[in-house]
């Protein structure tokens, strides 16, 4: 027997996991949110500023999407792990047009940088598009095991199915008759 709880029995424990996973994933933008207020696309450096504040909010997403996976594989739920194969998959997107978008505004920031600032300008950009690449893999990941333990679950119950026709119901039964 399994010293972990089952999932499927205790609902009060589900909701919880539920709630943290969904909390993971959107408290770090509301709080990325309030430092980038208002929004001034058409501002170089402000861009700059939000890429760097949006690219340090991105581990708790990730963990919430992971947990998400996990109560989706535990409780046998292909709805749920599309949904988080599909989130990920839009995070990695949105993800790797802004780190293209990112190493364009840095290329025209760097001549406008003052060269007491270069350093850390140099720091920041490297940090940022080091960490944002790295998340591109970590969610392309998530989405890849999303959908692929679909295929992996289909795969599992065509040999059950196929095991149960050859054997016969009575390999299931715990009795052993002897001859």
């Amino acid at each position: 027997m399994s010293d972990s709880p089952d999932l499927h029995d205790d609902a009060p424990a589900r909701r919880t996991l539920f709630l943290a996973a969904w909390l993971l994933m959107l408290v770090p933008f509301v709080q990325a949110a309030s430092q980038i207020w208002p929004l001034q696309l058409g501002n170089i450096q402000w861009r700059f500023g939000a890429a760097n504040a949006l690219s340090s909010v991105l581990l708790l997403p990730f963990l919430g999407l992971s947990l998400l996976l996990v109560l989706a594989r535990s409780l046998e739920r292909q709805g749920l792990a599309r949904l988080v194969g599909s989130l990920a998959a839009l995070f990695c997107l949105g993800i790797l047009g802004s780190v293209v978008l990112f190493v364009l505004d840095a290329q025209e920031l760097k001549s406008i940088v003052s060269s007491q600032m270069a350093g850390q300008f140099t720091m920041t950009t490297a940090r940022v598009a080091l960490v944002s690449v790295l998340f591109v893999f970590g969610f392309l990941l998530l989405a890849v095991f999303g959908f692929a333990w679909l295929g992996h679950q289909r795969k599992d119950a065509a040999r059950k199915t196929r095991r149960a026709e050859t054997e016969g119901p009575e390999s299931d039964s715990p009795l052993i008759v002897g001859r």
